[in-house]
């Protein structure tokens, strides 16, 4: 629904410029929610207030400008090397742009070529995406999130595992993974109630994410059952990081007191599959729970 609103708005711009003159335009322009960049070679030479309003910047400011300054460096190049539109025809497509207050923006924006006062010009007309690109993103990461937790979830596993394995294949260098499983949980609800057995769950996902780098990956993938996925990691380093977990549990004052079984493997010696490699860490975890 709103790509088509701005097509028509576009689409009337265009008829304006066209039909009814610079004035007509302006004013037409100047009223619309649709921010309006004109560029005719190297800076823009006419932008509409909603183009100030989304931006940051105040007109003369921009200007200045070229249309590239404000787009954000990562897809500056992306911008800079699509085609030119040609006269009569009109390109589609997302960019991120960053504000003058250095807030990042998300835009819809079409491209076309236009004769603006007696001269060829390239117009862009932008929408504001930044809300609904933000409600995007909070959906993605509930769909890969455990809410008790606040840890990955099976999905994000997986997801985790397969990059790690497509990596390894391409660099040759392995990952390690750790399984853990809260000790006595059952226990620990019988004893204590759910209130504090998922405050014991909760408790041993605030220590993986201690114990997690930037790269790392931690997830809960069920029940008392987590997982710990570490990029270019030897068995020896994987089993400091299971040591330190262990000892972190230890010497927590709250109660109950915790402890979890950590089985360790690695891609690829100790599969050459994820199924495989999850088989290996399982066996060594289940041969140190405590009977």
């Amino acid at each position: 629904m709103l790509t088509k609103i701005r097509e028509r708005a576009a689409d009337a711009l265009l008829r304006q410029e066209l039909l009814g003159g610079e004035a007509n335009f302006r004013a037409l322009v100047e009223a619309t929610a649709c921010a309006i960049f004109i560029s005719q070679g190297k800076r823009l030479h006419y932008v509409n207030h909603a183009a100030e309003t989304i931006t940051g910047y105040a007109r003369e400011e921009l200007l200045s400008k070229t249309f590239g300054d404000l787009v954000h460096p990562d897809y500056r190049e992306l911008v800079l090397n699509r085609r030119a539109a040609l006269p009569g025809e009109a390109e589609q497509y997302e960019v991120k742009i960053v504000t003058k207050n250095g807030d990042e923006r998300w835009l819809d924006i079409r491209t076309a070529m236009i004769e603006f006062d007696g001269e060829l010009a390239s117009l862009v007309s932008a929408f504001d995406l930044t809300e609904r690109k933000h409600a995007e993103e909070k959906v993605q990461l509930l769909a890969v999130t455990d809410p008790l937790t606040g840890l990955g979830n099976h999905r994000r596993l997986v997801e985790a595992l397969d990059t790690e394995v497509k990596r390894t294949k391409r660099t040759g260098r392995s990952f390690a993974i750790l399984l853990l499983d809260l000790d006595q949980l059952k226990k620990i609800y019988d004893r204590y109630g759910r209130l504090i057995g998922s405050q014991a769950l909760c408790r041993l996902g605030d220590v993986l994410r201690v114990f997690c780098r930037a790269i790392d990956t931690a997830a809960r993938y069920g029940g008392d059952e987590f997982a710990v996925i570490l990029p270019e990691t030897t068995t020896a380093a994987a089993r400091i990081v299971a040591s330190r977990i262990r000892s972190r549990l230890a010497t927590d004052s709250l109660q109950p007191p915790l402890s979890a079984s950590i089985g360790v493997a690695v891609y690829p010696q100790d599969g050459e599959t994820m199924e495989a490699l999850l088989r290996t860490a399982d066996r060594e975890l289940y041969g140190m729970k405590p009977v």
